[in-house]
C-alpha cells in the first residue's frame, strides 16, 4: 500500500504508459537523425551554400538545372554567405574581389 495518494501515476493500481512515438504523419527519428549527421560532416561553408539554396526553395538538382543568368546571381549571394562565415571562422576579410565558391568551399 503505498503512503501517497491523490498523484497520478504513484499508488496501487497505476499502469505504465507506452512512451509516444512517431506515427505516419510525423517525422521518424532515423530521418532527423540522417539530417543531423548530413549538417555536422559539412563544413560551415556548405551549410552557408545550403541556406541560401533553401531560401530560393532549390534542391541542388534544380539549382543544376537554372539558366546561367539566375545561377550566377544565386552563386553572387551564395558566395557573399561563404565570405561571411569564412570571415567570422578565421577573422580574415577575404574582401570584395569575386571569389569562385569552388575555392571557397574547398
Amino acid at each position: 500500500m503505498s503512503a501517497i495518494t491523490g498523484i497520478s501515476g504513484i499508488g496501487g493500481n497505476a499502469t505504465a504508459q507506452p512512451a509516444a512515438t512517431n506515427g505516419s504523419g510525423g517525422t521518424s527519428f532515423d530521418a532527423i537523425l540522417e539530417a543531423f549527421k548530413k549538417a555536422a560532416s559539412e563544413t560551415p561553408e556548405q551549410r552557408a551554400r545550403d541556406a541560401v539554396l533553401k531560401k530560393h526553395d532549390l534542391s541542388e538538382e534544380d539549382y543544376k538545372k537554372l539558366p546561367p543568368r539566375e545561377k550566377e546571381a544565386i552563386d553572387k549571394e551564395i558566395a557573399a554567405a561563404v565570405r561571411k562565415v569564412h570571415e567570422r571562422r578565421t577573422g580574415v576579410a577575404i574582401g570584395d574581389a569575386p571569389v569562385s565558391t569552388e575555392k571557397l568551399l574547398g
